[in-house]
């Protein structure tokens, strides 16, 4: 009974997906989107929420009925559902909320806190709400915090089918713009005296002790527990110089799959070590000129075709940047060159790993017509991974300490070390289908001669409001769209 329920299951998708190929029609969305979280049901991937059963759990299971929030789906909005539930099991995220409420209450006035944090508190209130777990299943509503979020993103239909990732950092950059305003320097420091050097560390040129509380307080509220530094290193391995340095944030890390040849399918083995490799690995850059490895030629030259002693000491002595004059000289003129002299590499890093580490997997591609196809394929992820494999130490790059790049935290006990806490999941087609969510919770145990104080880590499957315990064999099977990681 139950397999003919899944290939009617199976047969009502396949029907709706070749019937409603328009995006722009609201309707065809939101049958898809259906159908996407009917198709995943009845595949297996929800087994335990028991939705098309009418039987309960029996007696015997009642300690294991342990059940957090789910959250009530107010017209397609299960993509930020899955997010704000991810955001629940953060436990940084969630301090980091708190932090800039307190902080808020005591340096801004005129206002009721309700009217200037609008998102802030909604969101903290919900992610709270979100945390508490009970017998008997319950399910908040998203409502409060979509209209304050609604503020800041006129743009972005948040009652439309969209992307979960997307979602993610519109929420992001609305309470930045929102928190931003709890900066209130003294009146004794300013911002202008603030500056930014080559290398992006900040500095002060009046320091003063209230300007530097002034200043670790406006790193504290853009420095969000999402926010990491990635450094682009341009080298030249032919004459072992660093060309360039720069620096760039970043609040997910975007990996692309590992691809069969022309196909959309995700080659079998997979894993996200393979995907970081692939997006911060090394590679060449063609036609780039290295002005040092000019310069190291431009000696030997002159050396061999003698030169004026004078002509080669100009040359040895130059600094070897870009605004030399030193290719207007006569006897260089006639010097034979090419940029394969040079073997130019450019190397991607993370100089700063955030707290909370958000690892977006691009299922979404276009075939050979133009078409938007989604990338099918298990990728293997771990429970623990290790990032400082991916530094710049590690890679022998020499990037300056300092405070801009390198937090307190990043400077404690285990390095680059991060703890899987949430995983997204994706039903359906590209544009349409159905967001689900794992999320691991942290609640007393419950065996037998365990201290009152003992917890033991659970992992929850939710979709929208319907809620039910996994293992982490279900959850390491899943499909991940979104990667979410706390730092150890």
């Amino acid at each position: 009974m139950v397999s003919r329920r899944v290939s009617d299951t199976k047969a009502i998708v396949r029907i709706l997906t070749q019937t409603f190929r328009f995006p722009h029609l609201s309707v065809a969305t939101s049958l898809l989107g259906v159908a996407g979280l009917l198709y995943a049901l009845k595949s297996g991937r929800f087994r335990n929420l028991n939705l098309f059963s009418g039987t309960k759990q029996d007696d015997e299971d009642d300690d294991d009925a342990i059940l957090v929030p789910g959250l009530q789906n107010l017209g397609n909005n299960c993509f930020l559902n899955v997010i704000l539930q991810a955001l629940a099991s953060c436990k940084d995220f969630r301090s980091y909320l708190q932090w800039v409420i307190d902080d808020a209450s005591e340096t801004v006035s005129g206002q009721e806190d309700d009217e200037q944090f609008p998102l802030t508190l909604a969101l903290s209130d919900l992610l709270q709400e979100l945390c508490t777990v009970g017998r008997s299943q319950s399910v908040s509503s998203p409502r409060q915090v979509m209209l304050a979020l609604a503020h800041y993103v006129k743009n972005f239909n948040l009652t439309c089918q969209q992307d979960a990732a997307e979602a993610l950092l519109h929420l992001i950059s609305s309470l930045q713009e929102e928190i931003v305003v709890c900066y209130r320097p003294a009146k004794s420091s300013n911002l202008s005296d603030i500056m930014f050097s080559r290398n992006l560390r900040m500095v002060a040129t009046a320091p003063s002790e209230e300007g530097l509380n002034d200043l670790k307080r406006w790193h504290k509220h853009l420095r969000g527990p999402f926010d990491g530094i990635l450094g682009s290193t341009l080298m030249c391995r032919t004459c072992s110089s660093q060309i360039s340095l720069e620096f760039q944030f970043f609040h997910t890390l975007p990996l692309s799959p590992l691809l069969y040849s022309g196909s959309s399918n995700i080659v079998l083995g997979c894993t996200l070590e393979n995907c970081l490799k692939k997006f911060l690995g090394a590679e060449k850059v063609e036609n780039y000129f290295c002005h040092r490895c000019w310069h190291v030629a431009a000696v030997k030259f002159l050396s061999v075709t003698r030169a004026a002693e004078t002509d080669i000491e100009k040359v040895k002595s130059c600094g070897g940047d870009d605004k030399c004059d030193c290719k207007a000289s006569l006897s260089l003129q006639r010097m034979p060159w090419s940029n394969s002299y040079s073997f130019i590499l450019k190397q991607l890093t993370i100089a700063r790993f955030p707290k909370l580490l958000c690892i977006q997997v691009q299922r979404a591609s276009l075939n050979m017509f133009g078409e938007s196809v989604k990338l099918s394929g298990h990728i293997a992820f771990p429970l623990v991974l290790d990032l400082s494999l991916y530094s710049p130490s590690s890679i022998g790059l020499n990037i300056e300490k300092n405070e801009y790049l390198n937090t307190e935290a990043s400077s404690r006990n285990h390095g680059g070390l991060y703890r899987l806490v949430t995983v997204v999941e994706h039903f359906g087609m590209t544009g349409s289908g159905h967001y689900t969510v794992y999320r691991s919770v942290r609640v007393a145990s419950q065996e037998e001669g365990e201290e009152e104080d003992c917890e033991e880590l659970r992992w929850f499957s939710i979709s929208d409001s319907e809620v039910g315990r996994v293992s982490e064999s279900d959850v390491r099977g899943a499909e991940a769209s979104l990667l979410f990681y706390e730092k150890l």
